[in-house]
């Protein structure tokens, strides 16, 4: 009952037929029943159209259509906004996007964009017509083209390729390998230098301390020196002169002989195992025999060859007793020795 009750509430008005009706001056209406009868007047009553109030239902569930649609052109509207500006964003990494606006402004003035720990990114092409200077470290990804010349104060790079460079001043701490190597001025080396193969020398090779070789040396064309000094000198050609044979080294050891000396007499000895002078005191009853027996400083490898040669006598001198070791030199003067007196004989030693 209340359903229907509440049906016909909610119900709209039907419209109403509007009849004629007779209207006297006074506008009274005379009723037709009561025609033969004194008329009794009547004052109509106008009626009022009824005003349509929704329930509460009804207006909550409105409401609820209202919310709803404007929700849903809220999601549309943001889903497009979004895809637009997706579709126009650049592509950043995790950095700060300068508008155009800004960016042109970068050559007239210097004002400071972003801070220390934003990042620019530029995705196109740059061009500085100007100078530019970075105040802290930059880092090149790719490849460095530089079109003009490079200068640095100082420069830490781990592999230098460059095919033609000019460079006043190069310190090279650790190991350097150059397949060529061209120096038109001075090469000056600290330190030890080591040579793993062939060294060509166009020009003079001046050594102003000593030089040391471990293995052979080979010289094509003239050896010029003031001095060599050389444990083997080895020449498997002419050895030519063209001034004094001057020998060096130790002197070696000189003994008497047997009664050939004399009472009283001695010897002595100067020079060296190549050459030498050997000096003869002869004292008072000396005989023929051995008067001197010379052991060399250092052995031959092999027998040498050795001369002697006496100064200001006349008498018989004569080598024995020759070996790697040394030699002896003794005298025969007829039946007797030489007389008293100093005598020298010089002696050269060849292997």
């Amino acid at each position: 009952m209340a359903n229907t009750s509440n049906s016909e509430t909610n119900k709209e008005p039907e419209a109403e037929a509007l009849k004629p009706v007779a209207n006297d001056s006074a506008g009274i209406k005379t009723n037709e029943t009561n025609a033969n009868h004194h008329p009794t007047p009547q004052i109509e009553k106008k009626q009022h159209r009824s005003i349509y109030r929704p329930s509460h239902k009804a207006t909550f569930v409105g409401l609820s259509v209202v919310v709803a649609i404007l929700a849903i052109n809220a999601i549309v509207l943001e889903f497009l906004l979004n895809n637009t500006n997706t579709n126009n964003k650049a592509p950043i990494n995790k950095g700060v996007s300068i508008s155009p606006a800004v960016l042109s402004k970068l050559g007239v003035n210097s004002s400071q964009i972003g801070n220390a720990n934003e990042q620019l990114t530029v995705d196109p092409k740059a061009l500085f017509n100007s100078g530019l200077t970075v105040a802290g470290n930059v880092k090149i990804g790719g490849a460095l083209h530089i079109n003009s010349a490079f200068s640095a104060s100082a420069a830490n790079l781990n592999q230098l390729q460059a095919s033609n460079s000019t460079i006043n001043n190069l310190n090279v701490n650790g190991n350097s390998t150059e397949s060529n190597l061209s120096i038109r001025g001075k090469l000056a080396v600290q330190g030890p230098s080591t040579f793993q193969n062939t060294l060509t020398v166009g020009q003079i090779l001046s050594v102003d301390n000593n030089a040391a070789i471990a293995n052979n040396l080979s010289i094509g064309g003239e050896l010029t020196a003031n001095t060599i000094a050389a444990s083997n000198l080895i020449l498997s050609g002419t050895f030519v002169f063209g001034s004094h044979i001057q020998t060096n080294g130790l002197p070696p050891s000189v003994g008497p002989g047997s009664t050939a000396l004399g009472s009283n007499g001695n010897v002595t000895i100067s020079g060296n195992d190549a050459s030498g002078t050997l000096t003869i005191n002869i004292g008072t009853g000396a005989t023929n025999g051995i008067l001197a027996r010379v052991a060399f400083h250092s052995p031959y490898t092999s027998m040498p060859r050795i001369v002697i040669t006496p100064v200001g006598i006349g008498a018989n001198f004569y080598l024995t007793g020759i070996s790697v070791n040394g030699f002896s030199v003794a005298v025969t003067d007829g039946g007797s020795g030489l007389p008293p007196g100093g005598y020298s004989i010089n002696y050269i030693v060849e292997q």
